[in-house]
């Protein structure tokens, strides 16, 4: 309720930024995705009353500790991520599944990196520091991680479809999105593709996060995800509709089997940094 209710002030601050000359970019953002970003502010808004309520003193309550080498880690993570979402990308062009835009505003690109930093900080203190946290003082540390990957990759379904967007955005806007948040849902089997690679995702990112007691891999890893996400989607243009390619490539770039591949192999690649870094130690 409370994501619903500030959606629309959000949405009305950035087209008031876009109309006096900054960040003209947010004049062409649906209000939609705004409210999926309320609904990630106000979850984070409301950690700190939850955790007094659990009666969690600090970060260090929920497995998480000073990081000197924040920088090092983040920087691995993002990438090994972005690496193979490239990797990725090129094989989808090889074969002829999307091809290259012609024109490409490389202001852009600035944007994205915005996007993809903001996005995983507030997605990974979320799941990662705040509920894998929770859980993980309640339950072992698997069956937690296993409950954290599952809820990251259903949520990620909850948004709702281009035709739920409203042209005139009023107070209740966002509470006449709610319903159609579950519009994917109508299609099961996209849900099931797509839930299989966030899964993996979910797993791989609070994994790392276990391994290192510190959110700065996750942040760099979901970085350079949605970084390359973006960036896949700005510069290519399909070819190949989805039927012809599965089950290899979906419609989106975390549907298919390829997909899942690229992200089991960059969870092989953080397990060998993580066993390279612990050996020098």
């Amino acid at each position: 309720m409370l994501g619903a209710l500030l959606a629309p002030p959000l949405y009305w601050g950035a087209q008031w930024l876009a109309h006096h000359g900054v960040l003209t970019s947010l004049a062409e953002v649906p209000f939609r995705r705004f409210f999926h970003r309320s609904l990630l502010i106000t979850a984070i808004a409301l950690l700190w009353p939850t955790a007094r309520w659990l009666r969690v003193p600090d970060a260090r309550a929920l497995g998480l500790k000073p990081n000197p080498h924040r920088l090092r880690d983040a920087g691995a993570g993002f990438a090994a991520s972005f690496c193979m979402m490239s990797a990725l990308a090129s094989v989808m062009l090889a074969l002829h599944v999307v091809k290259l835009r012609h024109h490409v505003h490389l202001g852009d690109f600035t944007s994205i990196a915005l996007s993809a930093v903001v996005v995983a900080f507030l997605e990974e203190w979320l799941f990662r520091g705040a509920i894998l946290g929770l859980l993980a003082r309640a339950m072992p540390p698997f069956p937690a991680l296993f409950a954290t990957s599952a809820l990251f990759s259903i949520l990620h379904f909850l948004k709702p479809d281009h035709q739920a967007t409203s042209q005139a955005v009023g107070w209740l806007s966002g509470f006449a999105l709610i319903p159609a948040a579950f519009a994917d849902f109508r299609e099961p089997w996209l849900v099931l593709g797509g839930f299989t690679t966030l899964f993996c995702v979910g797993w791989i990112l609070g994994w790392s996060r276990l391994k290192t007691q510190s959110l700065w891999m996750p942040i760099g890893l979901h970085a350079g995800w949605v970084f390359g996400l973006k960036t896949f989607a700005k510069v290519t243009e399909r070819l190949l509709k989805a039927k012809a390619t599965l089950p290899w490539f979906g419609e989106t770039l975390y549907v298919g089997l390829g997909s899942v591949v690229a992200v089991l192999l960059t969870g092989v690649l953080v397990a060998v940094i993580l066993r390279s870094r612990a050996r020098k130690i």
